[in-house]
């Protein structure tokens, strides 16, 4: 049951950090850079933070997901 809750949260945040990839895309496509937030800073964190991330969870899920079905 806990591999089933633990599935279900990190699908929901695979769509939400799919959803953040796209909001610093859209960022690094119309904003002016600033000191802080240019558009390497923008591009620097979808490479580095999100797509880590999304690699293993995607990773997770696709060894559970298997497991789980061998169990049904």
């Amino acid at each position: 049951m806990t591999d089933r809750k633990r599935m279900n949260k990190i699908k929901k945040r695979v769509k939400s950090i799919k959803n953040q990839i796209g909001k610093h895309e859209e960022k690094i496509k119309t904003e002016k850079g600033r000191k802080d937030t240019t558009k390497a800073y923008w591009q620097k964190e979808i490479d580095e933070k999100f797509t880590k991330q999304l690699e293993k969870d995607y990773e997770y899920l696709k060894k559970n997901e298997s497991r789980n079905k061998k169990n049904s």
